[in-house]
């Protein structure tokens, strides 16, 4: 009977446990959104992209998500084909940056040769500036009310997403 038990017990585990997938420990990671502080990850980000918690050792070929989270876009360029990498510059992040100093400004690089890192629910077509948001939707509205407060980016919006790191190159 003790044998049952502990295979329904260990059944019930594995079916109830959303960490375990095939097999294999999936988690999501922790965004890194205070710019002021060092993110704990196994894989190095650039100063541009969104950091999230990497705790594993990196896996050629594997995809590392973080937890979703809102930003508020406050701008964005649509790629081109015909050239190589059309994006916000750093020089304009590192202004915004400057206006959030307690929230992560980050920008997406879609086109870029050797580019790792992608962004969920987002038109891949285009290229954005972005300020972390926070982790719910209340959060995400203060935010924006700071962000139209400083009168640049009249047109920001509020978008949840998740950042994915694909090391595949």
């Amino acid at each position: 009977m003790k044998t049952y038990a502990c295979l329904i017990a260990m059944l019930l585990v594995g079916l109830l446990s959303p960490m375990w997938i095939a097999g294999q420990r999936s988690t999501a990671g922790t965004i890194c959104w205070n710019p002021s502080s060092q993110c704990s990850s196994s894989y190095t980000f650039s100063p541009y992209q969104l950091p999230f918690q990497i705790r594993d050792k990196l896996i050629f070929g594997k995809t590392y998500k973080s937890v979703q989270f809102y930003s508020v876009v406050l701008k964005s360029v649509r790629t081109n084909e015909a050239d190589e990498c059309i994006h916000i510059s750093e020089e304009e992040r590192l202004e915004v940056q400057n206006l959030f100093r307690d929230r992560k400004v980050f920008a997406s690089r879609v086109s870029c040769p050797e580019e790792l890192v992608l962004y969920t629910n987002v038109n891949q077509d285009f290229n954005f500036l972005a300020v972390y948001a926070g982790a719910n939707q209340s959060e995400a509205m203060q935010t924006l009310k700071r962000v139209k407060a400083t009168g640049r980016y009249p047109q920001s919006y509020i978008r949840r997403m998740q950042v994915v790191l694909e090391f595949s190159t």
